[in-house]
């Protein structure tokens, strides 16, 4: 199936909001918390969507938002933050999630960027991983005892290799 990837709009809040719950329960399995599951995420997204400086694409499929990305591009000396880059879990491994990250290096400054990947997501750790990620020692409380760790990865313009991995 084919997929576009666009700019997010304001409109797209209600259906950016249902991939992120979905995915999440996809990652966190019996880890997440029913009260944390349970909270209205749409606030939160439609306030992103229409936040000056962030960067916001969607991949649209079959008329429906199947996937999304967003990102804080970096300041001068400071890192892109890679905030969020999700996928609904029934388009896992459909190639959108590459398509979204490809869009962000294609954008990103040179220099570097970050991004949080729970511990316990062994899919997301594989899939940054493979694009050049790397881990660092710096982490902060997460789920479940295990904790969220920031990566990180040297964007060079230029430089092949980070989709060659």
């Amino acid at each position: 199936m084919t997929f576009e990837v666009r700019d997010a709009t304001p409109a797209d809040a209600a259906q950016v909001t249902r991939v992120h719950q979905r995915s999440r329960e996809a990652y966190y399995g019996d880890a997440l918390d029913r009260r944390d599951a349970a909270q209205d995420r749409y606030p939160m997204w439609l306030a992103t969507l229409t936040r000056p400086g962030t960067w916001c694409l969607v991949a649209e499929q079959d008329g429906h938002v199947a996937g999304f990305i967003a990102a804080h591009l970096a300041d001068r000396g400071s890192p892109a933050e890679l905030s969020s880059l999700y996928v609904d879990p029934d388009r896992f491994g459909s190639g959108i999630g590459t398509a979204l990250h490809t869009r962000f290096i294609e954008v990103v400054p040179s220099g570097t960027a970050e991004l949080e990947v729970w511990d316990g997501n062994e899919r997301a750790k594989r899939f940054y991983a493979v694009r050049g990620w790397r881990p660092t020692t710096r982490t902060r409380a997460g789920v479940a005892g295990r904790p969220f760790v920031t990566w990180r990865l040297d964007v060079r313009r230029g430089s092949r290799s980070l989709n060659a991995r």
